[in-house]
């Protein structure tokens, strides 16, 4: 872990690098994205069978690093009116490419700085990040803007990395051990690349900063992919994700 950077040069960092990263993200990762939309984490682990979002038909809702925005057409198609955010124009361009043969239920798509959301307070019913950005901006800076732009008893539904990726992560060979690398105190920042950080915390401070800023938890969610289960990460192995969790998935409301 290093020093906080001020947050305008960790989202700049951030968004040159998934602009650089953003093709080949989506040519290795996006068939598997797009076929398994509505699905959690590295895995991706169903969504109508783990029922972590609120009903959306109706509701505004905004999705934070949206990526090709497969989620948000997928909550869209059901009603839903959809915010989707990212950082990078790169990825909006693919979900706006995506997007083109759906024109009556497109969400909006908005490039924009997690740590300073443009939109006004009390604005959204649902918030929800599939990694993104709850996992590539600042958390400190990422909840207590949820909680503005959220509507009293509105939810944030997440999934991001586990502390114990975080710990057992060798940073010189890019592999999952069965070894502790990394303490636990003190989990924030890790540098992935040499322009861009994202970030985790431990189980007692994402529930102290979710509680500072008027959101109760409801539910968390660690199990083990299915076994018939497929993803696009050679470097998060079945062997490893059936002992650990390696995706946690956090359903918090704002308190009425």
């Amino acid at each position: 872990m290093s020093a906080r950077p001020p947050s305008g040069d960790i989202a700049r960092g951030n968004r040159r690098t998934w602009d650089t990263w953003s093709d080949g993200y989506q040519q290795k990762h996006g068939e598997l994205l797009r076929s398994a939309a509505e699905a959690w984490g590295l895995w991706r682990r169903p969504e109508d069978e783990l029922r972590v979002l609120d009903p959306v038909a109706g509701r505004d809702v905004l999705e934070l690093g949206c990526g090709a925005a497969h989620w948000a057409r997928s909550l869209a198609r059901r009603g839903a009116r959809v915010v989707a955010l990212d950082i990078s124009l790169a990825q909006l361009r693919h979900a706006s490419r995506h997007g083109r043969g759906d024109p009556v239920r497109r969400p909006a798509l908005v490039q924009a700085d997690a740590h300073g959301l443009p939109f006004a307070a009390a604005s959204f019913d649902v918030a929800f990040s599939d990694y993104g950005g709850m996992s590539w901006a600042d958390p400190y800076r990422t909840v207590p803007e949820l909680a503005r732009v959220l509507r009293p008893g509105g939810q944030l539904a997440f999934c991001t990395n586990s502390p114990l990726f975080a710990m057992c992560w060798d940073h010189e060979s890019r592999t999952l051990t069965g070894q502790l690398r990394q303490a636990y105190f003190g989990l924030h920042m890790r540098r992935v690349a040499p322009d861009a950080v994202d970030f985790v915390l431990g189980y007692g401070e994402w529930v102290r900063l979710f509680g500072v800023h008027g959101l109760v938890v409801e539910r968390l969610v660690e199990e083990p992919p299915a076994a018939d289960a497929r993803t696009t990460f050679g470097d998060r192995p079945a062997e490893w994700t059936s002992r650990w969790p390696i995706d946690v998935i956090w359903s918090v409301r704002k308190r009425p």
